[in-house]
């Protein structure tokens, strides 16, 4: 028997993705090192695109 797992909230994210078609990489904008990175893999151009992703969870330890 298949269990079924929540779906997650997808949001739409703003990101970098790689121009190359056949390179799959992207970084999400808000954790982009430059306001315009390479790409992560290939080191390629980027351009900005919008893709549905789970929401990032900001964890931190409060400053004692």
């Amino acid at each position: 028997m298949l269990t079924q797992e929540p779906k997650q909230n997808l949001v739409p994210v703003p990101i970098w993705r790689c121009r190359n078609s056949e390179c799959k990489a992207f970084v999400r904008e808000e954790l982009a090192a430059s306001p315009s990175p390479a790409c992560p893999l290939c080191n390629g151009p980027t351009i900005r695109s919008v893709k549905h992703l789970p929401e990032l969870v900001k964890k931190y330890k409060k400053p004692k």
